[in-house]
């Protein structure tokens, strides 16, 4: 932790306020999204100090050059429009409380207390409200002019007089109108499309272990002892039944992955990577918008087997994107950790640090936390359900922000 700066006097408000804050926002986020936020606390002396786990060199938003400004303001962006998404989950789940709090935070940066920190945009005093423009005030009232002496011209008299003036203003400005009307741009709308914007980069990795058979749920005890004792032929055959019952992870995953090919933006193309094991994962190309329907076909041919190669997938995955000048986002479906003897959250971080511009967001299907590694280093989301609704809703949000588009629709 590394304190970035102190207030100048010391606090009037509740800190228990912030706490509260910032513990729904660590609940609820990854690092990536939480460490928008310095953490507020009180000096010795009673003034507040602004810490941050980042690491880096803080660098106030002014004395950024303009394009590092709004490479900070687009990531700002994309941090907002997270804790914007999270308030709407929370209202629908009936946490207004917890929703409130953190409605209060959505809004456009405060420049003055907006920090950067290795390219990430860090926030100090965050819980002070923008500042409001002041009133103007009144001019005072102008004293009437004294009433002058009008020269009455004929009526008849004023027409010409009016042609006149006009004539001469044309004949002596001509020559500059004519110049302002050659060199002026024509008007840029506020909304226009890029024609050389490329659209991110999608890939999609799904677990083909064998634990895909299991029941969606099933819990990560009963993983355990089904893989502990299936050898064993005296083995409780009636919890086998529970642990395998339909619907299972794999048929799952089939028709929620279908369904997010069919509602994926036109312009996207898809790769798609599978498990082999411990041997290199397969991956099954990439697939334009009209080869979906052979895209669908293959899913539907999976069948799980072996161990489960999550570091190898991930870095095929990367390999295979741009990351660096160029959008990209991944989706893993899976439902553990690497089981091949690899280190996937290293791997998560070096493309964190080769590949900025790539996310990779994680659908975890069981408890276990151990690659949700990948998305906090990426910047991404970890999303989560323990039924087959629940899954479906999860692969839907995890892999909507590559069918959006900052261009005008």
């Amino acid at each position: 932790m590394q304190r970035v700066t102190r207030d100048t006097r010391p606090a009037q408000d509740d800190p228990r306020v912030l706490e509260q804050a910032m513990a729904i926002i660590v609940r609820h986020f990854p690092a990536s999204i939480a460490h928008l936020y310095a953490t507020p606390r009180t000096g010795q002396d009673g003034v507040r100090e602004w810490w941050s786990p980042l690491e880096g060199q803080p660098q106030r938003y002014h004395d950024l050059t303009g394009e590092q400004q709004a490479t900070l303001l687009r990531v700002y962006d994309q941090r907002q429009d997270a804790l914007r998404q999270l308030v709407g989950e929370l209202k629908e789940r009936g946490q207004e409380q917890e929703a409130s709090v953190l409605r209060a935070l959505i809004g456009p940066a405060n420049l003055e207390h907006l920090y950067s920190v290795n390219g990430e945009p860090l926030l100090v005093r965050w819980a002070q409200p923008a500042p409001v423009k002041p009133t103007p005030v009144a001019a005072a009232p102008v004293p009437a002019p004294r009433p002058r002496r009008w020269i009455w011209l004929p009526w008849f008299l004023l027409p010409l007089l009016g042609l006149l003036l006009l004539a001469l203003a044309l004949w002596f400005g001509w020559p500059y109108l004519q110049r302002w009307y050659e060199q002026r741009e024509p008007a840029k709308f506020a909304c226009m499309k890029d024609d050389q914007a490329l659209p991110p980069e999608f890939s999609v990795v799904l677990d083909t272990s064998g634990s895909m058979l299991l029941s969606v749920a099933a819990t990560a005890e009963d993983e355990q002892w089904f893989f502990q004792n299936i050898a064993d032929p005296a083995i409780d055959q009636a919890r086998v039944a529970e642990v395998t019952r339909a619907p299972v992870r794999i048929d799952v995953a089939k028709q929620s992955l279908k369904q997010m090919v069919d509602d994926l933006h036109p312009a996207i193309d898809t790769r798609f990577i599978t498990f082999d094991g411990c041997r290199a994962p397969l991956d099954h190309g990439l697939f334009t918008p009209a080869q979906r329907p052979a895209l669908i076909s293959g899913i539907e041919g999976l069948v799980p087997n072996d161990g489960t190669a999550l570091s190898a997938s991930l870095e095929l995955a990367a390999k295979s994107m741009n990351g660096r000048d160029r959008d990209g986002v991944i989706v893993m479906f899976v439902d553990g950790a690497d089981g091949c003897g690899e280190d996937v959250c290293a791997v998560a971080q070096r493309i964190a640090q080769e590949q900025p511009r790539l996310r990779v967001n994680l659908v975890n299907i069981s408890n276990n936390s151990l690659a949700n590694c990948i998305a906090d280093s990426t910047g991404g989301r970890v999303y989560s359900g323990d039924n087959a609704v629940q899954v479906a809703a999860a692969l839907k949000q995890a892999s909507q922000e590559v069918s959006s588009s900052n261009n005008c629709n």
